[in-house]
């Protein structure tokens, strides 16, 4: 699995058990300050492979 720099929302509940699970998981996520999920720097409301990473991280995380 490819590892990748990911920056979570901070206005969800789950975010910081994401982030532990993220980092647990060997990638370097964080909590932010914004409203915002970023994978690589590149946010995923703008860029289409973030978002489909991103999906397919947290779907990796519900499904743990």
């Amino acid at each position: 699995m490819e590892k990748y720099s990911v920056e979570i929302a901070g206005d969800t509940k789950e975010a910081d058990e994401f982030c532990a699970w993220l980092n647990d998981n060997g990638h370097d996520a964080q909590v932010g300050k914004s409203t915002g999920n970023f994978i690589d720097g590149e946010c995923t409301s703008h860029n289409e492979k973030a978002n489909d990473i991103m999906r397919s991280l947290w779907e990796g995380y519900c499904n743990s």
